[in-house]
């Protein structure tokens, strides 16, 4: 991980996992409802405040395929606001950035506490103890977003629609591809943001990875539909309904 203009290097290695529990390759399409299923028994492996302990507590027996279903699981918490918790990740940066080390801590750890798994807070806490030469609290925490990303990339190679990589949010995609992609190939940016869909519609951010190598560019897709479900539930879906029926209805009287 290189944050530009500061002295801060992370290597990134990674290996690819295999999906397990049965599973030789996770499909969002098929697979997604299923694992949420599960993350919710209390009598299963998967359960999420079981999958959640045991990454608490660095357990290092955690397969990719079950750090996966522990992100699937948090899809379904109250606390899971995608597009509202992205104010709070870019202020933790921000005050990074500014060389507010112990600020940005003292929030990403208050926000950590109700979104144990957002990437983003996570790596802004590895920065933060770093710089403050907490170094063995920065391993733990790079520990954790290190097996986010693996998980990640186990989810699919993310180089069409139908293969997507499955992301919490729309901000992580961006991170994917500049904290372990970047690393992966001497460093990258991100070019052209879109969105795609799947064949069944899934909604997908399709970001362009830019090697800073020269090579050539090429697409990755994220899968997201999980999280533009949350933007429209409740009163925001009851009022977005309530607005395209009133359209309907405007367009019947012209």
């Amino acid at each position: 991980m290189i944050r530009t203009g500061k002295c801060f290097i992370l290597l990134l290695v990674f290996s690819v996992g295999q999906l397990t529990s049965g599973q030789s390759k996770f499909s969002y399409k098929n697979d997604f409802e299923k694992i949420l299923a599960k993350t919710k028994s209390a009598n299963d492996n998967l359960t999420f405040k079981k999958l959640l302990k045991r990454f608490n507590a660095k357990d290092t027996s955690l397969t990719d395929f079950e750090v996966l279903a522990l992100l699937i699981g948090f899809t379904n918490q109250p606390a899971y606001q995608p597009y509202t918790d992205i104010d709070t990740e870019r202020k933790i940066y921000h005050l990074n950035d500014e060389g507010k080390f112990q600020e940005a801590l003292d929030m990403a750890t208050i926000f950590l506490k109700n979104h144990p798994l957002s990437v983003k807070a996570i790596f802004e806490k590895v920065y933060s103890f770093n710089n403050l030469n907490q170094k063995d609290s920065s391993a733990f925490y790079f520990w954790k977003g290190k097996s986010i990303f693996k998980a990640m990339q186990s989810s699919g190679n993310g180089k069409s629609p139908e293969d997507p990589i499955f992301a919490m949010g729309p901000g992580d995609g961006q991170d994917y591809i500049r904290k372990y992609i970047g690393n992966q190939i001497g460093g990258a940016k991100i070019g052209m943001m879109g969105s795609a869909s799947d064949q069944k519609g899934n909604f997908l951010d399709m970001l362009e990875v830019v090697p800073k190598d020269g090579s050539a560019p090429y697409i990755l897709y994220f899968v997201i539909q999980h999280a533009t479900n949350k933007m429209f539930t409740g009163d925001k879906k009851n009022k977005l309904e309530k607005a395209l029926k009133e359209l309907e209805n405007s367009k019947k009287k012209n």
